[in-house]
């Protein structure tokens, strides 16, 4: 009967060292994989003429970004919807499907290798007629 006891009682000690040793796995430290993808910075935006809009950012500082997403709202109406069909190379864009005197607000979002997206840096401009009296200066369109 003794011995039922210590077996029994060695079974349950065993059965909550293979439960925590369990859990050391599931909460064990973050991986890379599991790391927030770190977004892009100093976001701007530039009216321009006929109400273009010049975006641009600083890359991320991941070294595993291979492009970004760009999603826009007129402020005041719906949700962002993305710009680009696929990811946008370079760190600039030019909105042409713009119309003036709009107040858009431009998301911009890293994209690493495995496709897992950064949290948004977020920019809000109001279109205007005429900015830049030389829009051939303005570089086209940076998605590919």
């Amino acid at each position: 009967m003794a011995f039922r006891k210590h077996a029994a009682l060695a079974l349950a000690l065993a059965s909550a060292i293979i439960c925590f040793g369990c859990t050391d796995n599931i909460n064990g430290p973050i991986t890379t994989d599991e790391q927030p993808v770190l977004p892009p910075t100093n976001v701007s935006a530039l009216a321009l003429s006929d109400g273009h809009v010049r975006v641009k950012w600083d890359a991320s500082s991941e070294p595993t970004i291979t492009g970004y997403n760009l999603y826009r709202r007129e402020v005041g109406h719906g949700s962002p919807k993305r710009l680009n069909a696929t990811r946008i190379l370079t760190t600039l864009y030019v909105d042409q499907d713009t119309a003036v005197q709009r107040q858009y607000e431009y998301r911009v979002t890293a994209v690493n290798s495995k496709g897992k997206e950064s949290r948004f840096v977020a920019v809000v401009i109001l279109t205007h007629d005429v900015i830049d009296d030389n829009p051939a200066k303005v570089p086209s369109l940076g998605a590919e």
